[in-house]
């Protein structure tokens, strides 16, 4: 069982942050808070799914993922249905960090390289990187303990670095 205080990895919210267990129902639960944007979600999850919640990020491996951000390699997958692919890489953000920066730097490069080719990047890129991109500001931000705003800048200048 989690810790309350702890932030966890919600499948589908990205990250929440434990606040308790309620019992007084026909099965336990465990109450989440998340947050995404400037509004905060209370939701219970079944004591019995826990094992689909995954621990955050430290703030070490944090700034480890943020350190060594040039040896993340992309992700080689390809198929020739685009939705199982897109598929595929929705699966590997629900993971969270380094998932979620592997992902969204994979979906960066292929952005860039069909623009390099005159060709139009497919949608499903920009969709899965915006939610990639999402969760790891997110939950790399949470790690530290800085802002999403500050880690945004963190990130640009060392795209921009890595670009040059």
């Amino acid at each position: 069982m989690f810790e309350i205080g702890a932030h966890v990895i919600h499948p589908g919210q990205g990250v929440c942050t434990v606040t308790g267990y309620d019992d007084a129902g026909p099965a336990p639960m465990i109450v989440l808070e998340c947050r995404q944007g400037h509004a905060k979600t209370r939701m219970l999850y079944p004591v019995s799914q826990e094992g689909r919640l995954h621990p955050a990020v430290t703030a070490e491996e944090a700034q480890d993922i943020i350190d060594n951000y040039d040896d993340i390699e992309c992700d080689p997958f390809t198929e020739r249905n685009s939705s199982l692919e897109e598929s595929y890489f929705k699966q590997l953000i629900k993971r969270g960090a380094p998932e979620t920066v592997r992902v969204a730097k994979t979906m960066r490069h292929r952005i860039e390289e069909a623009q390099r080719q005159d060709r139009k990047p497919s949608s499903y890129y920009t969709r899965v990187l915006k939610e990639a991109h999402r969760r790891s500001i997110e939950e790399l931000a949470c790690a530290l303990g800085v802002s999403e705003e500050h880690l945004e800048g963190v990130f640009a200048r060392n795209l921009g670095a890595s670009e040059n």
